[in-house]
């Protein structure tokens, strides 16, 4: 029933679907409270109601669903706490509450759902820390906890998560150090952990994320050197640095990043002539960023960019 134009209220009678599998009623125009009756739907594997404009809290009833491999609420209009109820869905996979408007901590019992495989909390109005818990989550893939308002450091035992390939952190009030254990996260594909109170340096470790498409530490406090090893990450796509304390010279390593195509260097106190060799990456790189503020800092040679977009440099 997904993908309709279907508007109103869901009808108390689902409830009465005791033998329904799957129910997916997302990108709809759907409305109102999400039904205590749907706890009568016991046999449920999968349950999407994306995309809509359901609003109120989701009942505690939601807990007699503990066949849910899926369960999918994101981007409706849903408030009030997430239900310690959910701890009792035991055979999730995968649980998006994304794009809504959940408030206050997140309750202990959903670290219980240790199947998991993907985890989207992003865009709420959360608060507290990330519990030291979440450690417990070691089947997890995706983990997605962007703007949505945790404060405190990035507890270490979120570094045992060894199969996530995706890690999105972005836009909080986190502070504190990368600590070296990120370098434990070979399968990450995707880390994203802009917009952020981190400081100082990036760790050597990162050396050891050799899967990296795509690294976004922009809008923190780093401090220190671009680690020389980034050139390590050989598939990196995008490269995002900016709006940081780094200083020092460019490492001619960067060079080795054959497929980059987004590079993003601006607003941090970067010194020095831009390495030769980047004119090596002209024919992939769609936009070069590179920084407003550097000091003296120019092309060594002319280079032919034959795709890029050269933006604020200063001439010698």
């Amino acid at each position: 029933m997904s993908f309709n134009s279907f508007s109103g209220h869901v009808p108390r009678e689902f409830g009465n679907m005791t033998m329904l599998q799957s129910l997916f009623i997302g990108i709809n125009k759907l409305s109102g409270n999400i039904l205590k009756e749907i706890g009568s739907l016991t046999n449920l594997q999968s349950l999407s109601m994306s995309f809509n404009n359901f609003s109120g809290e989701v009942p505690g009833e939601i807990g007699n669903l503990t066949m849910l491999q899926l369960l999918n609420v994101r981007s409706n209009k849903l408030s009030g706490t997430i239900p310690k109820e959910i701890g009792a869905l035991t055979n999730l996979q995968t649980l998006r509450m994304d794009l809504n408007k959940f408030s206050g901590h997140l309750p202990r019992d959903i670290w219980n759902l240790t199947m998991l495989q993907n985890l989207d909390l992003g865009y709420n109005k959360l608060t507290g820390t990330i519990p030291k818990e979440i450690g417990a989550l070691t089947n997890l893939e995706t983990l997605s906890m962007g703007s949505s308002n945790f404060s405190g450091h990035v507890p270490r035992d979120i570094w045992n998560l060894t199969m996530l390939q995706n890690l999105d952190l972005s836009y909080n009030k986190l502070s504190g150090n990368i600590p070296r254990e990120i370098g434990s996260l070979t399968n990450l594909q995707i880390l994203t952990m802009s917009w952020n109170s981190l400081s100082g340096r990036v760790v050597r470790e990162i050396r050891n994320l050799t899967m990296l498409q795509e690294l976004y530490l922009d809008g923190n406090n780093f401090v220190g050197s671009i680690p020389s090893n980034f050139g390590s990450e050989s598939g990196l796509h995008i490269l995002g640095l900016g709006i940081n304390s780094f200083s020092g010279e460019i490492p001619a390593s960067i060079c080795n990043l054959r497929s980059l195509k987004i590079l993003y260097l601006s607003y941090n106190n970067l010194e020095g002539a831009l390495p030769d060799c980047m004119g090596n990456l002209s024919t992939s790189l769609l936009i070069l960023h590179p920084p407003f503020e550097c000091k003296s800092t120019y092309w060594p040679h002319p280079i032919n960019i034959q795709r890029g977009l050269l933006l604020g440099f200063e001439n010698p």
